[in-house]
């Protein structure tokens, strides 16, 4: 498995899959929705269960993000504490609006839904995470 940062080739190894688990308050039976929309990630934060647990002690990470979107991107993200659910939904959520205001762009954040991340660990040691996306 290889990804393209910067770029050069980069061999990376899947160390973990972060979840995202809301509590259902919308329904007649409250489950446990497996996923949580990002466009509505302020509201579903309430009831993201482990919201604070830091899933990620590392301090710097990359997000490369593909789909939807026409053209894959990444961006970095820097926490002194390492990085929590809720912080990385915030994040996430940020990014995701506005690269929908690009007009290269066609998506509606509000129909995304975030499954889970995947955390690799490059061969240099950094960390980097991809978005499993359902629409």
């Amino acid at each position: 498995m290889s990804s393209e940062i910067n770029g050069n080739q980069a061999l990376k190894n899947l160390i973990n899959i972060i979840t995202f688990n809301v509590r259902a308050t919308q329904t007649v039976d409250v489950g446990i929705v497996p996923w949580v929309n990002i466009g509505k990630a302020n509201e579903e934060i309430l009831n993201l269960i482990d919201a604070d647990e830091i899933v990620i002690t590392e301090h710097d990470i990359t997000v490369s993000v593909d789909y939807p979107l026409s053209k894959p991107t990444s961006f970095h993200l820097f926490s002194s504490i390492g990085f929590s659910r809720k912080l990385l939904l915030i994040e996430i959520r940020e990014k995701f609006i506005t690269i929908s205001k690009n007009d290269e762009e066609v998506f509606d954040v509000a129909e995304l839904d975030l499954v889970a991340l995947d955390v690799y660990k490059t061969d240099g040691g950094k960390i980097e995470i991809t978005l499993d996306i359902d629409v």
